[in-house]
């Protein structure tokens, strides 16, 4: 099965670069069943990092071309949308037929199962308001007990790992205590490749949720029982299918 981890922004080209694109990809290969089927890409049109609504919808267009590209020289079973945002889930299910994961919905139904209540940890408290309607739009409001921010900026989260432990256990000894939680979500693919979620784990005694290694499962799971999205949901654009059935008459 070949997985593709798609971060839908140009790390390559940021501050992070090509070592850290490199590190997820080795991270994931741990992780995986299969190693030699994972690969992480990014997009070279894409921004810097995902920190708004605007900035979500804007990656959307440049991701979806990239898979498009990635699809012409390797040959995808599966790809998993590298943001917690989910960032046009609806429109890669459109647009491709194998499964496209998203992290933050695999997460959010995953810590259903280990309890009755989930929190977030998200970026800043600007994103407090997104990260709850993101909750709700996937019917699962009444499983929400918090959304608390770290505000500490994507990419600075792993230039201080200790500073970035310190505010994430804060967070997550008042997310037990006065929030009642279950289970925490990491609401970043930063946060979660941080490798910081078994010792926060540990600390704080319930289900600390890795998005990453939690959407590669679900990748390799889909693919194990020969499963993907309904096309009846997601049917591939009208207009789109009528201009290549157009180019195919002129061929």
């Amino acid at each position: 099965m070949a997985i593709v981890y798609l971060v839908p922004g140009n790390m390559t080209g940021g501050p992070y670069g090509i070592k850290e694109l490199k590190r997820r990809e080795k991270l994931l290969k741990d992780w995986s069943f299969n190693s030699s089927n994972v690969k992480v890409y990014d997009v070279p049109k894409g921004g810097s990092s995902i920190e708004s609504s605007y900035e979500e919808i804007a990656s959307i267009i440049p991701a979806v071309d990239r898979l498009s590209e990635i699809t012409k020289f390797e040959n995808i079973d599966a790809a998993i949308l590298g943001c917690f945002g989910d960032p046009g889930l609806d429109v890669f299910r459109e647009m491709f037929d194998f499964p496209i994961i998203g992290p933050a919905q695999t997460s959010m139904h995953t810590a259903c199962q280990l309890g009755h209540k989930f929190s977030v940890i998200t970026i800043f408290d600007s994103m407090l308001n997104m990260a709850e309607k993101q909750v709700h739009e996937y019917g699962l409001g009444h499983h929400l007990a918090s959304v608390r921010a770290i505000n500490i900026p994507v990419l600075e989260l792993l230039k201080d790992l200790n500073l970035t432990y310190k505010k994430m256990s804060a967070l997550g000894e008042k997310i037990v205590k006065e929030d009642r939680a279950d289970a925490i979500l990491l609401g970043c693919m930063t946060m979660s490749f941080s490798g910081l979620d078994k010792k926060l784990e540990k600390k704080l005694g319930i289900p600390v949720l890795n998005a990453g290694r939690v959407s590669l499962k679900m990748a390799e799971s889909l693919l194990s029982m020969q499963i993907s999205h309904s096309k009846n949901t997601y049917p591939f654009p009208t207009k789109l299918l009528s201009k290549q059935r157009s180019k195919k008459k002129r061929a």
